[in-house]
């Protein structure tokens, strides 16, 4: 399983965790019923771009092209778009 979450930059760690935490019973749950290999890889990249520790190595462990410059790239262009919206509704 794949979540993929974009916090503040300092709550980078604490939203990492939490995602883990949430999934874990549903990992659980998909692994007894469909009797597969289940794994949460939470993707967590902050507002600014910031990336929790081992970020890269878990993004690794999908089978995906994103790497984590583009994770970053995108964090950043929707962190400006919204910006720009509540900036230019004045």
């Amino acid at each position: 399983m794949l979540d993929i979450t974009v916090p503040a930059d300092a709550r980078v760690e604490e939203k990492g965790q939490k995602k883990m935490d949430r999934y874990q019973d549903l990992a659980r749950e998909l692994k007894r019923l469909w009797k597969v290999e289940t794994k949460v890889i939470p993707i967590v990249v902050g507002a600014l771009g910031t990336v929790p520790k081992g970020l890269e190595k878990n993004s690794k462990e999908t089978e995906s092209n994103a790497t984590l410059e583009l994770l970053q790239k995108a964090a950043l262009l929707g962190t400006s778009h919204i910006l720009r919206r509540v900036l230019d509704s004045d």
